[in-house]
């Protein structure tokens, strides 16, 4: 039989599983035959981490396992990508690829630019790898934020470009304020309709000719000028382009008001995100020689053994699964998540503390309910464990403004994970957890006793 195999940069949660299953249900007719609890357990054996977790609580006719793997991609990874085979996926382009998945946050407040436009070059550049991928765009609902009055002209707009497409909405409402484009030209009179930027910003603006659409946007940004480094215009002009040759037009392409220079195209040699667009989508920025093509990175994404998420990620997934609460995430590279109270409420957390100096967050907060105890860690790998020890000391802007504030009289602790190398034993009193290369897991001593506990539960040794 198949398995059905989520490769992902994300911690996985319990929640976008469930849905991407509904999903694979719905388009693709896939059967659940028993489902309860949708849980995430690691895969341990002899306490060596498989460097895999296994989907438990639902069961599909014809799949073995539902496997979750780490992965990191070359440039613009989706979320989440779906890939139902026996064997496990290939780093290679040879997978039989089914569901491509971006999850971003449903209130428009939350979630402007980044959620319609940043993201939109990822619904473009996986044309280079697989074809005929279904694509969504998942709204979650963790604030349970609904969009109740109209959003903004930026929202639609992004919105029904993806809806052109052909990427499928999921967790949005899309009957009342959104639909896809039946033509160039409505594409082009909605952009016209929105809102100019104050003065000094480059709109983004389309004018269509006999021979060629131009569209005006910024791509390198004023403290980088001539570079191209503007992400939410890199989605922006990427997804318009997508869209203009979707709906039919085969001619020029070109992006004025750059501000990119030819210096910087020359001494980079086609190696950009943006660059590969404008080779897929025949793209030329106006007044700079481009490169004849745009060198594609080999593979569309690998398997994750280098960064210092897989330790953090691994113990907050093992901690979930034998009951202990995350309440905060920032895993590198992850989506940053909400603060959660006792009661279960999501507080999104501010830039700055009180005295207006830069929040220092750890990459996971969990609690222990049993116990009443806090533990924070920040993820590193062993090369920047110095770094990890000295991060650790700047946490009491949060301890004392929201731990002490929502979780009175629990007493905090400071740790930091560890992944990489081939020790034999964790190189600091403040590591509270070791993931060597090679899956071995080595637990401090000095750990809280619940951490301990539950991985016994799984085989590990802890002394």
């Amino acid at each position: 039989m198949n398995n059905f195999y989520i490769l992902t940069e994300e911690r996985p949660r319990a929640s976008v599983v469930r849905q991407i299953i509904e999903l694979y249900k719905n388009d693709f007719n896939g059967i659940i035959y028993s489902e309860s609890e949708v849980r995430i357990r690691p895969d341990i054996k002899n306490g060596i981490f498989q460097f895999r977790y296994i989907v438990e609580g639902i069961n599909l006719v014809d799949i073995d396992e539902i496997i979750i793997k780490t992965v990191s991609g070359s440039s613009s990874f989706f979320d989440y990508l779906v890939v139902v085979q026996k064997e496990e996926p290939s780093e290679s382009m040879h997978n039989n690829v089914l569901m491509a998945i971006e999850e971003t946050k449903t209130s428009d407040d939350e979630s402007r630019n980044t959620g319609v436009y940043q993201r939109s070059s990822k619904f473009v550049f996986i044309d280079a790898y697989y074809k005929n991928v279904k694509l969504y765009m998942l709204y979650n609902d963790e604030l349970d934020a609904r969009e109740l009055k109209k959003p903004s002209d930026t929202s639609i707009f992004g919105t029904n470009m993806l809806l052109t497409i052909g990427a499928s909405i999921v967790g949005k409402d899309t009957s009342k304020w959104f639909n896809a484009f039946s033509n160039l030209d409505e594409l082009i009179a909605f952009k016209s309709s929105m809102r100019k930027p104050p003065a000094g910003n480059v709109p983004i603006d389309i004018s269509k000719f006999d021979d060629r659409i131009e569209i005006s946007g910024r791509l390198s940004k004023p403290s980088n000028a001539g570079n191209i480094g503007h992400d939410p215009n890199i989605g922006a002009l990427s997804i318009i382009s997508k869209c203009i040759r979707h709906l039919g037009w085969n001619k020029k392409i070109v992006i004025t008001r750059h501000g990119v220079s030819q210096q910087y195209i020359d001494r980079i040699k086609g190696k950009n995100k943006f660059l590969y667009i404008c080779s897929l989508l025949n793209i030329e920025l106006e007044g700079i020689n481009m490169p004849n093509t745009a060198p594609l990175p080999g593979t569309y994404w690998h398997y994750e053994m280098s960064s210092e998420k897989m330790a953090s990620i691994l113990l907050h997934i093992t901690g979930e699964y034998f009951g202990l609460r995350g309440i905060y995430q920032n895993h590198a590279g992850c989506e940053r998540g909400y603060f959660k109270t006792k009661n279960n409420n999501l507080i999104t957390l501010p830039k700055k503390d009180k005295n207006g100096v830069n929040l220092y967050l750890p990459d996971l907060i969990l609690h222990d309910p049993y116990s009443e105890i806090i533990i924070l860690i920040e993820g590193k790998k062993l090369s920047t464990l110095n770094n990890g020890l000295e991060e650790i000391k700047y946490y009491d802007s949060i301890e004392n403004e929201f731990i002490s504030k929502f979780y009175p009289n629990c007493p905090v602790y400071r740790f930091v994970s560890i992944f990489g190398g081939d020790l034999s034993g964790v190189p600091n009193d403040k590591v509270i957890i070791y993931l060597a290369n090679d899956g071995r897991i080595i637990i401090s001593p000095l750990a809280p006793e619940c951490i301990k506990s539950i991985f016994r539960n799984v085989g590990v040794n802890t002394w």
